[in-house]
């Protein structure tokens, strides 16, 4: 694919785009290496950070050694990103003239050079040896190692308490690579040895769960890879097409980890795991058999055991996803038996026989399921419901429909909801405004949060209620929530916003220091300084910052940008 500055703008946040530009324009990006389309790099930020870049053909797929969690791609990608792009044709042909250097010199070397080569190089490196024999034979040993032999390798990388900065805990930001492991398990696959690959992965899998108590996964990363690892280990397991017999082995493996929840918060997972591999009929019965001494007869009330609540309602979800998909006529009846007893102690078991209802054509009783749901759980756990409603009251029943449209937007803020509301409420439209603004202006304290202030900023816009618009962004106190309403509202009150941000600005640029704090202030003094009319208050402000801060080399620079 072509990589345009454009391309690399829509693959992340307007701060991470930023702080890449920045990053590649100061020379931070090191090593750029193109081979087979991916690009890899060195980018210095607080530290080192490995960049990998995989070029397909509409898209890119890339990873950092940074701890970055958020939206899109972290700025150390971005910075390789444009590296690449400004020097793409040089890097692609010193690519191509060397994969035709290698051709060549392969195809000229004799079968006797090859192999001392080969004698000479795994010597010293046992996982190319590994990989050959994997090549060569199937098999890394002869018969395969077993999963103890893999969690043995694995456990290795976590090394000893002594090598780490604490007795128990690896420190956020520092990420085990456990790409050995994968590739290893990937030559399995392309292999066809579809359960020696499933054996690297559940071991895997086992000594990341077994060693969650050790590390700070703040960015998600060690439970990314567990997930990752057991993902691919139910795929491994469907690609080697067991009989019902021998698959038993791991549904049985899988469902005594759901039922040992630990850690709990891989629970879903293995659920997950066990719905991918049970895909016949022999498989979810027996699934059933290993899950009916668990069933709870009944479920505690959240309020005095939530532990318990939840605890109970899993198992019962997971016996209603077994007996849907069994599907026959017993299973059909024991579900609704199940759904019908228990809908009003959880939502999720309303929405699912609200669902089942609608599937078997029983629209007016899922329907009352339906509000009896609405009626019984609070508003947030009560979306699926309203979504059903919203779909059965449309040709049925005006009134109730538009009560159900405003509920929704109540609760999700989805501006479609909104519309559609605004659109079938013809005179009544101003009385129901009225109730809309009232909702998000009330709250028990008196005191409207941000993310309310922001809808109701965006209700006086779309209404054209610009001078109630202008009141809740001054009454917000908030840089922010200037900057979020400027094009809209500061040609049209230029003065009212220039003194919003002359009384706001000081406290923010006092609120911190730094290079990137000092970026912010710069910024927020550009949108300042283009509202016409201010000029000379505009220029006495930045006066007065640079006088009071004149020991502030940084700081300094970055005004002098303005």
């Amino acid at each position: 694919m072509k990589l345009t500055v454009g391309k690399i703008r829509s693959l992340c946040t307007d701060e991470s785009f930023r702080r890449g530009v920045e990053y590649f324009r100061e020379g931070r990006v090191h090593n750029v290496q193109l081979s087979s389309g991916k690009v890899t790099s060195v980018v210095e930020g607080n530290r080192s950070y490995r960049v990998s870049v995989k070029l397909l053909h509409q898209a890119t797929d890339a990873s950092c050694t940074c701890p970055y969690d958020f939206e899109g791609y972290c700025k150390h990608i971005v910075a390789t990103l444009l590296a690449v792009a400004e020097d793409y044709e040089r890097l692609a042909k010193e690519a191509s003239e060397e994969d035709q250097r290698f051709s060549s010199i392969l195809e000229s070397s004799t079968e006797e050079q090859l192999k001392d080569f080969l004698r000479r190089e795994t010597e010293s490196d046992d996982s190319l040896k590994k990989h050959f024999l994997i090549y060569m034979t199937g098999e890394e040993v002869n018969g395969g190692r077993s999963v103890q032999d893999y969690k043995k390798g694995v456990a290795e990388l976590y090394g000893r308490p002594s090598e780490r900065t604490c007795d128990t805990l690896i420190d956020y930001g520092i990420r085990i690579d456990f790409s050995h492991f994968h590739d290893l398990a990937q030559r399995y696959v392309d292999r066809k040895r579809f359960i020696e690959a499933a054996r690297v992965y559940q071991a895997l899998s086992e000594v990341i769960a077994e060693n969650m108590d050790m590390v700070d996964d703040s960015d998600g990363y060690y439970g990314g890879e567990f997930i990752s690892a057991l993902e691919e280990f139910a795929s491994a397991i469907n690609s080697a097409r067991l009989r019902h017999e021998e698959r038993a082995t791991y549904i049985e493996y899988l469902f005594k980890k759901y039922v040992a929840n630990d850690p709990d918060y891989f629970q879903e997972s293995y659920e997950a795991a066990l719905e991918r591999i049970c895909t016949s009929r022999e498989d979810l019965e027996y699934w059933a058999r290993l899950l009916s001494p668990h069933v709870p007869n009944s479920i505690l009330s959240f309020d005095r055991n939530w532990e318990k609540h939840y605890e109970s309602t899993q198992l019962l979800l997971m016996q209603a996803y077994i007996l849907d998909k069994l599907d026959d006529q017993k299973s059909r009846a024991a579900l609704y038996e199940l759904l019908a007893r228990h809908h009003l102690a959880d939502e999720k078991l309303c929405s699912l026989y609200v669902k089942r209802l609608e599937k078997d054509g029983k629209t007016e009783e899922a329907a009352r399921v339906a509000e009896e749901g609405v009626r019984c759980y609070p508003p947030q756990l009560a979306s699926d419901l309203r979504h059903f409603l919203d779909r059965f009251y449309e040709n049925r029943n005006p009134e109730k429909y538009r009560e159900n449209l405003k509920n929704i937007f109540f609760e999700e803020e989805d501006w479609q909801y909104y519309r559609r509301l605004k659109e079938i409420s013809g005179s009544d439209w101003s009385k129901i405004l009225k109730e809309i603004i009232e909702h998000f202006s009330s709250t028990g304290n008196g005191e409207i949060d941000d993310a309310d202030r922001s809808t109701l900023v965006e209700i006086y816009l779309r209404e054209k209620m610009y001078d109630d618009a202008l009141k809740e962004v001054l009454r917000s106190n908030s840089l922010e929530m200037l900057g979020q309403y400027y094009k809209q509202l500061s040609a049209k009150y230029p003065s009212e916003y220039f003194y919003a941000y002359k009384r706001l600005i000081m406290p923010f640029v006092d609120s911190r220091i730094g290079r990137d704090h000092y970026r912010d202030v710069v910024r927020e003094l550009r949108q300042m300084k283009r509202i016409n009319g201010f000029e000379s208050e505009f220029n006495e402000v930045t006066r007065f910052i640079k006088e009071k801060h004149a020991k502030k080399p940084a700081f300094q620079d970055e005004l002098n940008k303005l």
